[in-house]
């Protein structure tokens, strides 16, 4: 049972005491709330029918649910007088639940996404609106009244207190840094764990093919749970263990296939009733069926099947996002595979102070540290701080774009775009040593070199966000292992440049849209290195394209004669150190 689910029966739970005559105040708690719908009542107090969209109900119920988001999350009954009980608490609302959704996460900052629900009960219309708990450690703020007003409200007992003071706020955000949804207890004990579901996480444990772990597949069922932390010293599941091996009442992924990316899904896999191991299970093997597979053959050299997607990448983002998602949501992680492509979205924003600029350096943080343990003890998990790191590689080995990610409607979305592998590529990956093999900024070094024929300290800092010391370190390692070499001339300024080492640059051959190239597209190429650097002269020519000193001189003639180029003031007519800079139509910057 998830945390939403627990709300849903707290819910109806709710209900059912107000039939039974209790009032709607002493059916609340902490994580329930009774809320009437103001325009249900006219000036006088009188019952009316009330509208879809009413301002003044969007922003009550904002700010009820930032309260209960900023403290264990929870839901909000709305149609309930908490003044009266039985029958006639029951006042309803005409509210719109899609309006009223999109309105709430325009009214709170963060942006708060809720669930709601359309409850049609025998006495009148309710919504069920379920709040996740806010993980984060910025509260929810609301705007409540028309002027802008705004409060920053968090459930205490049964009431919404406004945090108005930086102590308050302050004692806030730490008791957040602490919290961990997937450690705390669920309440079920091991006997509520589906055996078919702790049957896949044995299989898992074998899969990995490692001794610790061959011993730990053959325990029974309780220390199995244990040792994985999946169940707590008083006998009893944490959220973590239950989540992934009790019954959900609805799908928590729902896999997608689709013929093309704007196409109806031809195929669709959502499992309800399993254990969220099971659903893991199934949904992997639906990926691995469903992919288009290719033969890899470089020099004659067979280098295995390979999918376009590279199975290492989905999986990795398969498992960050039940990892790093917001498991007090209810919305389902959505998998959208076509012949080329794969998409993931998983609710919850990004965690910890990471931002996607920082995805790739920043240390690893998640909101459910013991479902992450458990899953990097299942194997199916990379260590600590290295799966999108992960990502990166697998998709630029067999050169494909590095992932993509982005922030959308208070979730994560990580595209992997794939197709056809390139063999030179990957068998460029394959010769480089182990430490340049498994390191995500070698990988991303060459997805730039593939379009630039160089690149500085700078240019890689914009994709991968380290110090300047621990990338200068990184490119002359690179050199060292034979990856990188310095360019003939730095950039202007004096700024060293990097290129692919020859032979690097040779096995890519004509990958590369810079390198042995006819003279027309040469003659471009050159052109475009004079505005970059200022100047360019037969060695630059050389080292660009990966010519003779013959040849290079021949494409620095016609750059000339096209009017590309122009020789430097001063410069002598002849010589292999002749400066040439750009024509009166390449202005140098």
């Amino acid at each position: 049972m998830t945390v939403d689910d627990s709300r849903i029966i707290e819910a109806h739970d709710a209900l059912a005491r107000l039939r039974a005559g209790a009032s709607g105040d002493h059916v609340e708690s902490e994580t329930l709330d009774c809320k009437l719908d103001p325009s249900t009542r006219d000036r006088r107090g009188g019952k009316v029918p009330g509208v879809r969209r009413d301002d003044a109900a969007a922003r009550l119920l904002a700010e009820s649910a930032a309260c209960l988001a900023n403290h264990d999350g929870g839901a909000l009954l709305v149609g309930i007088d908490d003044k009266l009980g039985g029958a006639a608490a029951f006042v309803g609302t005409a509210l719109d639940p899609a309006w009223l959704r999109g309105r709430i996460r325009q009214l709170t900052q963060p942006p708060l996404t809720v669930a709601i629900d359309a409850l049609d009960e025998p006495e009148a219309r309710l919504l069920l609106v379920r709040v996740g708990r806010n993980g984060d450690s910025e509260p929810h703020v609301a705007t409540v009244s028309k002027n802008g007003g705004r409060r920053t409200p968090r459930r205490v007992g049964t009431d919404c207190h406004d945090m108005t003071t930086v102590a308050e706020l302050f004692a806030w955000a730490q008791a957040r840094t602490s919290y961990d949804w997937s450690a705390m207890p669920s309440g079920r004990p091991v006997s509520a764990a589906r055996p078919a579901a702790v049957a896949v996480l044995r299989d898992l444990l074998r899969d990995s093919g490692e001794d610790d772990r061959l011993r730990l597949a053959d325990l029974d069922d309780t220390d199995l749970l244990r040792r994985l932390q999946l169940l707590r010293d008083d006998g009893t599941l944490t959220n973590a263990g239950a989540l992934l091996t009790c019954a959900g009442s609805d799908p928590r992924i729902v896999y997608l296939g689709r013929h093309a990316a704007s196409a109806a899904a031809a195929h669709r896999v959502e499992l309800s009733g399993r254990g969220l191991a099971e659903e893991l299970q199934r949904t992997l093997d639906t990926l691995d069926a469903q992919t288009t597979t290719f033969r890899l053959a470089f020099s004659q050299a067979v280098l295995g099947v390979v999918g376009a997607v590279p199975a290492p990448a989905a999986r990795e983002a398969l498992v960050n996002a039940i990892m790093h998602r917001d498991w007090n949501r209810p919305e389902p992680i959505v998998v959208e595979q076509t012949t080329d492509r794969l998409v993931i979205s998983s609710p919850g924003g990004l965690y910890g102070g990471v931002t996607l600029d920082t995805l790739l350096t920043s240390r690893s943080q998640t909101r459910n540290r013991v479902l992450g343990d458990a899953l990097r003890s299942l194997r199916l998990a990379e260590r600590e701080g290295t799966g999108v790191d992960r990502m990166y590689i697998e998709q630029i080995r067999l050169g494909h774009p590095p992932p993509a990610f982005e922030e959308r409607d208070g979730g994560v979305r990580v595209a992997l775009v794939g197709g056809e592998p390139n063999a030179s590529v990957l068998a460029v990956h394959n010769a480089l040593p182990p430490t340049m093999r498994d390191d995500a900024r070698a990988a991303i070094a060459i997805d730039l070199l593939r379009s630039a024929a160089s690149i500085t300290r700078d240019d890689l800092a914009r994709r991968v966000r380290e110090g300047d010391d621990e990338l200068e370190a990184f490119l002359l390692r690179a050199t060292a292992e034979g990856l990188l070499t310095k360019t003939a001339e730095p950039r202007p300024g004096g700024m060293p440049a990097w290129r692919l080492a020859d032979r690097v640059r040779t096995a890519l051959g004509s990958v590369l849209p810079y390198y042995s190239r006819p003279i027309e597209e040469s003659v471009l190429l050159v052109a475009q290195l004079a505005v970059q650097q200022g100047s360019v002269r037969n060695r630059d020519v050389q080292d660009l394209l990966g010519v003779n000193q013959p040849r290079a001189s021949q494409i620095l003639r016609r750059a000339v004669q096209d009017g590309e180029l122009r020789l430097a003031d001063g410069a002598k007519a002849t010589g292999r150190g002749t400066a040439y800079v750009p024509a009166a139509s390449h202005p140098t910057p």
